[in-house]
């Protein structure tokens, strides 16, 4: 499987992707095997005192898409849709992800592009567990926990930068 990032218009996602699908659909026809994702988490949130969930990008500007056939000679189609800046590019002028980055990619793809809280016992001293969950196969460092906003922030390379995210966690068992 290949897997490919397209930056776009951060806001401007869904009509980009609804873009890249049609133009996939148009092109590829039967043959359109390629999937697009916006990356989104299920978030806990606290308003007016009550706990909602809400979805929120995990990578604002940012689409995964992921395909078994090549798609090096669309880059300069994908460049014209309304809103995309096109693929993202390796050192090497290719688009297609390599190391962590497809690695993480992978991840998010496993998940369908929705990750969802996690279930994770954590007692004050030891090393955070996590049970059930997208985060069991996350390839990233838990930084910090968030008990209050139950969530913990997951610091991960991707694009050769490091970068830190809130995910959504749901404490089963602590001594809090």
């Amino acid at each position: 499987m290949n897997y490919y990032c397209v930056a776009c218009r951060t806001g401007g996602e869904a009509k980009v992707r609804a873009h890249l699908n049609k133009f996939f659909t148009r092109e590829l026809g039967d043959l359109n095997d390629v999937r697009v994702f916006f990356p989104m988490r299920k978030m806990f949130e606290r308003r007016k005192g009550k706990q909602m969930v809400t979805d929120q990008p995990i990578l604002p500007g940012y689409l995964m898409l992921s395909s078994a056939q090549s798609l090096d000679l669309m880059m300069i189609d994908v460049e014209r849709i309304p809103g995309s800046y096109g693929f993202l590019r390796n050192i090497d002028k290719s688009i297609c992800l390599k190391a962590s980055d497809m690695e993480y990619a992978a991840w998010i793809m496993g998940n369908n592009g929705v990750i969802k809280p996690s279930k994770v016992i954590f007692n004050e001293g030891e090393p955070i567990k996590v049970t059930e969950g997208p985060l069991m196969n996350l390839h990233g460092n838990i930084v910090r926990i968030d008990h209050r906003g139950s969530r913990v922030l997951v610091e991960f390379d991707f694009a050769g930068v490091v970068r830190r995210v809130s995910m959504p966690v749901e404490f089963i068992g602590s001594d809090k």
